[in-house]
């Protein structure tokens, strides 16, 4: 659910923490844990706060954009690469976010995520390919290559990948059935 500024005011105790404090926290928590279990449960965290509009500043203030681009150019484990695209997924909707994905490279590892065993990882990249999709990056999301990955999960059993498939074909490769 959506929050107002107001929401977070009413629910932060007196003398609690705020929201960027707190996402500070968990930023710092994941830099510094050497614990595979905790960064998964720090990273799942910071992809739901990116469900929240109302969180995007913060969000870039402390650096959550940051982990979540290095763990889809850096890391090969399925659940980390998990969390992060769908903190990407999440994020890419607001313009100030999309760009910074983008000038910080962020395209190409949502791109290679196609290729993912882990069925939500691939949709959260079509998903934010879709929103990523514009006269800048048409020429990196509408290619030839991509259309064929797309295409053959137009047809996977998974209907969540079919469906995202099929937007993803009709919307940016303007194939239709």
């Amino acid at each position: 659910m959506f929050s107002s500024r107001a929401q977070l005011e009413k629910r932060t105790p007196e003398n609690g923490t705020d929201r960027e404090n707190f996402l500070s926290l968990l930023v710092d928590e994941y830099l510094n844990s050497s614990s595979y279990d905790a960064k998964c449960q720090v990273l799942a965290n910071l992809a739901n706060f990116a469900y929240d509009p109302i969180n995007y500043g913060y969000i870039r203030d402390v650096g959550v954009l940051d982990i979540f681009l290095y763990v889809l150019k850096n890391e090969a484990d399925s659940k980390l690469l998990h969390f992060a695209s769908a903190g990407i997924c999440n994020l890419c909707l607001d313009p100030a976010n999309a760009e910074y994905i983008l000038n910080h490279m962020g395209l190409q590892p949502i791109i290679a995520l196609l290729e993912s065993e882990n069925n939500e990882t691939v949709a959260n990249c079509i998903t934010t390919l879709i929103y990523l999709f514009n006269e800048q990056t048409q020429s990196e999301i509408n290619t030839s290559d991509i259309t064929k990955k797309v295409q053959s999960l137009a047809v996977s059993d998974d209907k969540m990948l079919a469906n995202l498939a099929t937007i993803f074909l009709q919307d940016i490769c303007q194939i239709s059935d």
